[in-house]
Protein backbone atom coordinates (compact mmCIF):
# COMPACT_ATOMS: atom_id res chain seq x y z
CA UNK A 1 0.00 0.00 0.00
CA UNK A 2 1.07 3.21 -1.14
CA UNK A 3 0.34 6.63 0.55
CA UNK A 4 1.06 9.78 -1.80
CA UNK A 5 1.40 13.57 -0.42
CA UNK A 6 2.06 16.62 -2.43
CA UNK A 7 2.55 19.95 -1.57
CA UNK A 8 4.50 23.29 -3.37
CA UNK A 9 8.31 22.87 -2.37
CA UNK A 10 8.89 26.41 -2.02
CA UNK A 11 11.32 26.94 0.73
CA UNK A 12 10.71 23.60 2.22
CA UNK A 13 13.91 21.53 4.26
CA UNK A 14 14.56 18.25 2.74
CA UNK A 15 15.60 15.87 4.98
CA UNK A 16 19.15 14.67 4.60
CA UNK A 17 20.82 11.20 3.76
CA UNK A 18 19.41 7.97 4.52
CA UNK A 19 17.72 7.20 8.28
CA UNK A 20 16.77 4.12 9.82
CA UNK A 21 14.21 5.15 13.24
CA UNK A 22 14.70 1.50 15.34
CA UNK A 23 11.39 2.34 18.03
CA UNK A 24 11.24 0.19 21.08
CA UNK A 25 8.15 0.28 22.99
CA UNK A 26 7.48 0.37 26.83
CA UNK A 27 5.29 -1.70 29.67
CA UNK A 28 1.76 -2.11 28.81
CA UNK A 29 -0.30 -4.07 26.94
CA UNK A 30 1.40 -3.50 23.67
CA UNK A 31 0.42 -4.63 20.04
CA UNK A 32 2.74 -5.51 17.07
CA UNK A 33 2.78 -2.37 14.96
CA UNK A 34 1.27 0.10 17.41
CA UNK A 35 4.80 1.88 18.10
CA UNK A 36 5.64 2.15 14.06
CA UNK A 37 2.04 3.35 13.83
CA UNK A 38 2.13 6.21 16.87
CA UNK A 39 5.56 7.59 15.36
CA UNK A 40 4.87 7.35 11.80
CA UNK A 41 1.46 9.23 12.06
CA UNK A 42 3.27 12.03 13.98
CA UNK A 43 6.28 12.27 11.77
CA UNK A 44 3.64 12.38 8.62
CA UNK A 45 1.70 15.57 10.39
CA UNK A 46 4.95 16.91 10.82
CA UNK A 47 6.28 16.89 7.82
CA UNK A 48 2.56 17.82 5.99
CA UNK A 49 2.99 21.17 7.91
CA UNK A 50 6.51 21.85 6.49
CA UNK A 51 4.90 21.09 3.32
CA UNK A 52 7.72 18.21 2.25
CA UNK A 53 6.33 16.22 -0.60
CA UNK A 54 6.72 12.38 0.27
CA UNK A 55 5.32 8.82 -0.12
CA UNK A 56 4.66 6.45 2.65
CA UNK A 57 5.62 2.65 2.16
CA UNK A 58 4.85 -0.46 3.95
CA UNK A 59 7.91 -3.04 3.08
CA UNK A 60 9.23 -6.46 4.33
CA UNK A 61 12.48 -7.52 5.11
CA UNK A 62 14.10 -11.08 5.89
CA UNK A 63 15.70 -11.28 9.05
CA UNK A 64 17.00 -13.77 11.55
CA UNK A 65 16.57 -14.44 15.15
CA UNK A 66 19.71 -14.50 17.30
CA UNK A 67 19.11 -18.34 17.07
CA UNK A 68 19.21 -18.14 13.47
CA UNK A 69 15.62 -19.19 12.45
CA UNK A 70 14.09 -16.57 9.60
CA UNK A 71 11.45 -14.30 9.92
CA UNK A 72 9.78 -11.44 7.90
CA UNK A 73 10.31 -8.13 9.78
CA UNK A 74 7.56 -5.40 8.08
CA UNK A 75 8.29 -1.69 8.86
CA UNK A 76 7.23 2.18 6.94
CA UNK A 77 8.90 4.15 4.36
CA UNK A 78 8.97 7.82 4.07
CA UNK A 79 10.67 8.97 1.03
CA UNK A 80 10.34 11.86 -1.35
CA UNK A 81 7.92 12.23 -4.49
CA UNK A 82 10.35 14.66 -5.75
CA UNK A 83 12.75 13.29 -8.24
CA UNK A 84 15.57 15.56 -7.59
CA UNK A 85 15.99 14.42 -3.52
CA UNK A 86 17.18 11.27 -2.76
CA UNK A 87 16.28 10.78 1.11
CA UNK A 88 14.35 8.01 2.82
CA UNK A 89 12.92 7.33 6.58
CA UNK A 90 12.42 4.01 7.42
CA UNK A 91 10.83 3.49 10.72
CA UNK A 92 11.46 -0.09 12.71
CA UNK A 93 10.21 -1.45 15.58
CA UNK A 94 11.56 -3.82 17.77
CA UNK A 95 8.39 -5.78 19.55
CA UNK A 96 8.84 -7.76 22.97
CA UNK A 97 5.43 -7.63 25.32
CA UNK A 98 4.70 -10.93 24.48
CA UNK A 99 7.79 -11.76 26.00
CA UNK A 100 6.51 -10.98 29.07
CA UNK A 101 2.85 -11.04 29.23
CA UNK A 102 1.53 -13.25 32.00
CA UNK A 103 4.62 -14.32 33.59
CA UNK A 104 5.04 -13.47 36.74
CA UNK A 105 2.60 -13.54 39.10
CA UNK A 106 1.20 -10.84 41.96
CA UNK A 107 3.15 -12.26 44.77
CA UNK A 108 6.37 -12.87 42.82
CA UNK A 109 5.72 -9.04 42.21
CA UNK A 110 5.23 -8.40 46.02
CA UNK A 111 8.79 -10.32 46.71
CA UNK A 112 10.45 -8.53 44.15
CA UNK A 113 8.93 -5.23 45.33
CA UNK A 114 10.09 -5.66 49.09
CA UNK A 115 13.62 -7.08 48.00
CA UNK A 116 14.63 -3.85 45.97
CA UNK A 117 13.27 -1.48 49.37
CA UNK A 118 15.33 -3.78 51.48
CA UNK A 119 17.80 -4.18 49.32
CA UNK A 120 18.21 -0.26 47.82
CA UNK A 121 17.42 0.91 52.02
CA UNK A 122 21.14 -1.34 52.30
CA UNK A 123 22.83 -0.15 49.82
CA UNK A 124 22.56 3.45 50.93
CA UNK A 125 22.64 2.65 54.44
CA UNK A 126 26.72 1.82 54.06
CA UNK A 127 29.51 4.19 54.87
CA UNK A 128 31.21 4.15 51.92
CA UNK A 129 27.56 5.11 50.44
CA UNK A 130 27.37 8.02 52.56
CA UNK A 131 27.62 10.52 49.59
CA UNK A 132 25.43 9.08 47.22
CA UNK A 133 22.53 9.02 49.91
CA UNK A 134 23.17 13.04 50.93
CA UNK A 135 22.94 13.16 47.21
CA UNK A 136 19.85 11.78 47.09
CA UNK A 137 18.47 13.29 49.78
CA UNK A 138 18.99 16.56 48.16
CA UNK A 139 17.06 15.69 44.98
CA UNK A 140 13.62 16.13 45.91
CA UNK A 141 12.37 13.95 43.32
CA UNK A 142 14.45 11.60 43.99
CA UNK A 143 13.92 11.71 47.59
CA UNK A 144 9.86 11.40 46.98
CA UNK A 145 10.70 8.37 45.14
CA UNK A 146 12.76 6.73 47.43
CA UNK A 147 10.79 7.64 51.08
CA UNK A 148 7.48 7.29 49.83
CA UNK A 149 6.84 5.30 46.48
CA UNK A 150 8.60 2.83 46.60
CA UNK A 151 6.96 2.49 49.91
CA UNK A 152 3.27 3.21 48.93
CA UNK A 153 3.92 0.52 46.23
CA UNK A 154 4.74 -1.81 48.43
CA UNK A 155 2.07 -1.21 50.56
CA UNK A 156 -0.76 -1.29 48.21
CA UNK A 157 0.65 -4.77 46.86
CA UNK A 158 0.68 -6.68 50.29
CA UNK A 159 -3.18 -5.23 50.24
CA UNK A 160 -3.76 -6.73 47.43
CA UNK A 161 -2.36 -9.78 47.62
CA UNK A 162 -4.70 -10.02 50.61
CA UNK A 163 -7.58 -9.82 48.88
CA UNK A 164 -6.68 -10.89 45.21
CA UNK A 165 -7.74 -14.71 45.28
CA UNK A 166 -11.33 -13.49 46.89
CA UNK A 167 -11.85 -10.64 44.33
CA UNK A 168 -10.94 -13.17 41.50
CA UNK A 169 -13.11 -16.02 43.14
CA UNK A 170 -16.26 -13.64 43.05
CA UNK A 171 -15.73 -12.34 39.53
CA UNK A 172 -15.03 -16.27 38.56
CA UNK A 173 -18.42 -17.11 40.01
CA UNK A 174 -20.28 -13.89 38.54
CA UNK A 175 -18.36 -14.70 34.71
CA UNK A 176 -19.42 -18.08 34.99
CA UNK A 177 -23.40 -18.17 35.77
CA UNK A 178 -23.97 -15.22 33.19
CA UNK A 179 -21.50 -15.97 30.63
CA UNK A 180 -24.27 -17.16 28.44
CA UNK A 181 -25.70 -13.93 28.03
CA UNK A 182 -22.71 -11.91 27.35
CA UNK A 183 -21.22 -11.21 23.69
CA UNK A 184 -17.95 -10.23 22.27
CA UNK A 185 -14.51 -9.85 24.42
CA UNK A 186 -16.57 -11.68 27.41
CA UNK A 187 -16.44 -14.88 25.32
CA UNK A 188 -13.53 -16.34 26.87
CA UNK A 189 -12.66 -18.63 29.77
CA UNK A 190 -14.45 -17.10 32.58
CA UNK A 191 -11.20 -18.00 35.15
CA UNK A 192 -9.22 -16.42 32.32
CA UNK A 193 -11.38 -13.12 31.93
CA UNK A 194 -11.12 -12.79 36.04
CA UNK A 195 -7.82 -12.59 36.10
CA UNK A 196 -7.87 -9.41 33.72
CA UNK A 197 -10.51 -7.75 35.45
CA UNK A 198 -9.29 -8.43 39.07
CA UNK A 199 -5.53 -7.53 38.11
CA UNK A 200 -5.32 -3.36 37.96
CA UNK A 201 -3.04 -2.14 34.89
CA UNK A 202 -0.36 -0.85 37.89
CA UNK A 203 0.46 -4.72 38.53
CA UNK A 204 0.90 -5.73 34.85
CA UNK A 205 3.44 -2.64 34.64
CA UNK A 206 5.58 -3.36 37.27
CA UNK A 207 5.35 -6.78 36.39
CA UNK A 208 7.20 -6.04 33.28
CA UNK A 209 9.70 -4.21 35.25
CA UNK A 210 10.16 -6.52 38.21
CA UNK A 211 11.21 -9.26 35.15
CA UNK A 212 13.36 -6.64 33.30
CA UNK A 213 15.49 -5.54 36.16
CA UNK A 214 16.09 -8.91 37.67
CA UNK A 215 19.73 -9.13 37.47
CA UNK A 216 19.92 -12.48 38.99
CA UNK A 217 21.21 -15.63 36.98
CA UNK A 218 19.33 -18.23 39.10
CA UNK A 219 16.39 -16.13 38.32
CA UNK A 220 13.83 -18.06 35.17
CA UNK A 221 13.26 -14.47 34.64
CA UNK A 222 16.82 -13.72 33.59
CA UNK A 223 16.55 -15.65 30.80
CA UNK A 224 13.40 -13.70 29.37
CA UNK A 225 15.88 -10.10 30.07
CA UNK A 226 18.45 -12.27 28.12
CA UNK A 227 16.12 -12.70 25.16
CA UNK A 228 14.76 -9.50 24.99
CA UNK A 229 18.28 -7.82 24.59
CA UNK A 230 20.08 -10.70 22.70
CA UNK A 231 17.30 -10.36 20.13
CA UNK A 232 17.12 -6.28 20.49
CA UNK A 233 20.80 -6.76 19.53
CA UNK A 234 20.19 -8.83 16.69
CA UNK A 235 17.91 -6.45 15.09
CA UNK A 236 19.99 -3.33 15.72
CA UNK A 237 23.05 -5.16 13.77
CA UNK A 238 20.94 -6.20 11.01
CA UNK A 239 19.70 -2.99 10.18
CA UNK A 240 23.05 -1.29 10.69
CA UNK A 241 24.23 -4.02 8.55
CA UNK A 242 21.37 -3.85 5.36
CA UNK A 243 23.20 -3.27 2.18
CA UNK A 244 20.05 -3.05 0.34
CA UNK A 245 19.04 -0.04 2.77
CA UNK A 246 22.45 1.37 3.42
CA UNK A 247 21.56 3.67 5.83
CA UNK A 248 23.54 6.32 6.17
CA UNK A 249 22.88 7.08 9.81
CA UNK A 250 20.73 4.40 12.63
CA UNK A 251 18.80 6.00 15.34
CA UNK A 252 17.84 3.93 18.82
CA UNK A 253 14.84 5.29 20.40
CA UNK A 254 13.01 3.70 23.38
CA UNK A 255 10.01 5.11 25.00
CA UNK A 256 9.56 4.27 29.17
CA UNK A 257 11.49 0.52 30.13
CA UNK A 258 12.30 0.49 26.12
CA UNK A 259 14.73 3.11 26.84
CA UNK A 260 16.14 1.27 29.17
CA UNK A 261 16.07 -1.74 26.77
CA UNK A 262 17.76 0.82 24.27
CA UNK A 263 20.40 1.79 26.59
CA UNK A 264 21.68 -1.98 27.74
CA UNK A 265 21.17 -3.01 24.05
CA UNK A 266 24.09 -0.59 22.98
CA UNK A 267 26.09 -1.24 26.41
CA UNK A 268 25.58 -4.89 24.95
CA UNK A 269 26.97 -4.04 21.30
CA UNK A 270 30.18 -2.15 22.76
CA UNK A 271 30.84 -5.63 25.41
CA UNK A 272 30.95 -7.65 21.93
CA UNK A 273 32.99 -4.79 19.88
CA UNK A 274 35.36 -5.05 22.52
CA UNK A 275 36.21 -7.88 21.43
CA UNK A 276 36.49 -7.87 18.00
CA UNK A 277 39.69 -7.03 16.11
CA UNK A 278 38.88 -3.37 16.00
CA UNK A 279 37.70 -2.73 19.01
CA UNK A 280 34.24 -0.91 17.23
CA UNK A 281 36.50 1.17 15.31
CA UNK A 282 34.24 -0.45 12.00
CA UNK A 283 32.04 1.44 9.61
CA UNK A 284 29.05 -0.62 10.96
CA UNK A 285 29.39 1.09 14.25
CA UNK A 286 30.00 4.44 13.11
CA UNK A 287 26.13 4.25 11.73
CA UNK A 288 24.71 4.12 14.77
CA UNK A 289 24.25 8.26 15.02
CA UNK A 290 21.52 8.62 18.01
CA UNK A 291 19.79 7.35 21.02
CA UNK A 292 16.52 8.80 21.73
CA UNK A 293 15.18 8.11 24.76
CA UNK A 294 11.91 9.59 26.12
CA UNK A 295 9.63 8.77 29.43
CA UNK A 296 12.46 7.20 30.99
CA UNK A 297 13.27 5.70 33.80
CA UNK A 298 16.61 5.30 33.37
CA UNK A 299 17.96 6.72 36.76
CA UNK A 300 15.72 4.74 38.81
CA UNK A 301 16.52 1.62 37.04
CA UNK A 302 19.93 2.75 38.30
CA UNK A 303 19.83 4.16 41.56
CA UNK A 304 16.89 1.28 43.48
CA UNK A 305 16.77 -1.65 40.74
CA UNK A 306 20.47 -2.17 40.49
CA UNK A 307 22.37 -5.24 41.48
CA UNK A 308 22.66 -4.89 44.99
CA UNK A 309 26.41 -6.68 45.82
CA UNK A 310 27.20 -7.45 49.25
CA UNK A 311 29.37 -5.08 51.48
CA UNK A 312 33.00 -5.47 51.05
CA UNK A 313 32.69 -6.97 47.89
CA UNK A 314 34.62 -4.66 45.93
CA UNK A 315 35.97 -6.74 43.14
CA UNK A 316 32.27 -8.00 41.66
CA UNK A 317 31.00 -4.54 42.06
CA UNK A 318 34.27 -3.18 39.95
CA UNK A 319 33.22 -5.89 37.51
CA UNK A 320 29.44 -5.14 37.11
CA UNK A 321 30.44 -1.61 36.88
CA UNK A 322 32.11 -2.39 33.77
CA UNK A 323 29.81 -4.34 32.43
CA UNK A 324 26.94 -1.65 32.77
CA UNK A 325 29.26 1.90 32.56
CA UNK A 326 28.21 3.42 28.98
CA UNK A 327 28.28 6.98 29.83
CA UNK A 328 27.83 6.38 33.09
CA UNK A 329 29.30 9.55 35.34
CA UNK A 330 32.35 8.47 37.02
CA UNK A 331 31.98 9.91 40.73
CA UNK A 332 28.84 6.57 40.44
CA UNK A 333 31.99 4.20 40.58
CA UNK A 334 33.44 2.63 43.24
CA UNK A 335 36.48 4.33 44.29
CA UNK A 336 38.94 1.41 44.77
CA UNK A 337 43.16 1.55 43.62
CA UNK A 338 42.16 -1.85 42.02
CA UNK A 339 41.06 -2.94 38.51
CA UNK A 340 40.88 0.57 37.65
CA UNK A 341 41.50 -0.58 33.65
CA UNK A 342 37.39 -1.47 31.98
CA UNK A 343 37.94 -4.18 29.09
CA UNK A 344 34.71 -3.21 28.05
CA UNK A 345 35.81 -0.14 25.22
CA UNK A 346 33.30 2.35 24.58
CA UNK A 347 33.31 3.73 20.88
CA UNK A 348 29.92 5.32 20.45
CA UNK A 349 31.14 9.19 20.95
CA UNK A 350 29.47 10.22 17.63
CA UNK A 351 26.03 9.04 19.25
CA UNK A 352 24.12 12.05 20.10
CA UNK A 353 21.85 10.93 23.06
CA UNK A 354 18.86 13.48 24.25
CA UNK A 355 16.83 12.70 26.78
CA UNK A 356 12.78 13.92 26.97
CA UNK A 357 11.00 14.47 30.03
CA UNK A 358 7.83 15.53 31.34
CA UNK A 359 7.74 17.13 34.75
CA UNK A 360 3.67 15.51 34.60
CA UNK A 361 5.39 12.29 33.87
CA UNK A 362 6.00 9.93 37.31
CA UNK A 363 8.11 7.35 35.43
CA UNK A 364 10.66 9.64 33.55
CA UNK A 365 12.56 12.76 34.86
CA UNK A 366 15.87 14.84 34.05
CA UNK A 367 18.93 11.86 33.94
CA UNK A 368 21.80 12.99 36.14
CA UNK A 369 22.99 9.22 36.39
CA UNK A 370 24.82 9.97 33.02
CA UNK A 371 27.07 12.18 31.48
CA UNK A 372 27.15 13.48 27.65
CA UNK A 373 23.54 13.89 27.08
CA UNK A 374 21.15 16.03 26.32
CA UNK A 375 17.91 16.67 28.70
CA UNK A 376 15.12 18.24 26.83
CA UNK A 377 12.22 18.81 29.21
CA UNK A 378 8.60 18.97 27.00
CA UNK A 379 6.11 21.28 27.63
CA UNK A 380 2.81 19.88 26.03
CA UNK A 381 -0.32 20.16 28.07
CA UNK A 382 -0.89 16.57 30.16
CA UNK A 383 -2.27 15.61 33.82
CA UNK A 384 0.20 14.02 36.09
CA UNK A 385 0.19 10.20 35.49
CA UNK A 386 -0.28 8.66 31.96
CA UNK A 387 -1.43 11.60 30.58
CA UNK A 388 2.26 12.82 30.90
CA UNK A 389 3.99 9.35 30.57
CA UNK A 390 2.00 9.17 26.89
CA UNK A 391 1.79 12.57 25.80
CA UNK A 392 5.66 12.99 23.86
CA UNK A 393 4.05 10.60 20.91
CA UNK A 394 1.35 13.05 20.09
CA UNK A 395 3.61 16.76 21.01
CA UNK A 396 4.42 18.37 17.56
CA UNK A 397 7.62 19.95 19.00
CA UNK A 398 9.00 16.53 19.90
CA UNK A 399 9.39 15.41 16.38
CA UNK A 400 10.28 18.99 15.36
CA UNK A 401 13.25 18.59 17.90
CA UNK A 402 14.35 14.83 16.63
CA UNK A 403 14.02 16.34 12.79
CA UNK A 404 16.42 18.97 13.70
CA UNK A 405 18.68 17.18 15.47
CA UNK A 406 18.66 14.25 12.91
CA UNK A 407 17.16 14.61 9.64
CA UNK A 408 18.12 18.03 8.20
CA UNK A 409 22.11 17.09 9.42
CA UNK A 410 24.00 15.70 6.33
CA UNK A 411 26.06 13.05 6.98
Amino acid sequence: MVMIMSFPNIGVRYPQGRTAFLLIHGIGEQNPYETVDFFAQNLLKYFDKQGLPFKLEHLIARRRFATGSAWTESFVRLHSTDTTQDWLIDIHEYYWAADTANKISVPEILQWTERTLDGTIDFYSRKENQPLLNELLANKKKKSFFTFRLRWLAIFLRLFNLIYPLLRLVLWIILFFIGPFLSGWFLQSAWKLSKQLATPPLVNFVGDIAIYSITDPKSPYQKIRQQILTESLTLLKAILKDQQADYDQVILMGHSLGSCIAYDTLNLLCIEASLSADQGKSLLLSKLKGLVTFGSPLDKIAFFFREMVQEGQYIRQRILEHLNSLRVKPKFALQSPYLTNNPVVYQLDQVDWVNYYHLKDPISGHLDYYENLDNVEMQYQASWGNQGHQGYWTSPSFYENIANRFLYVSN
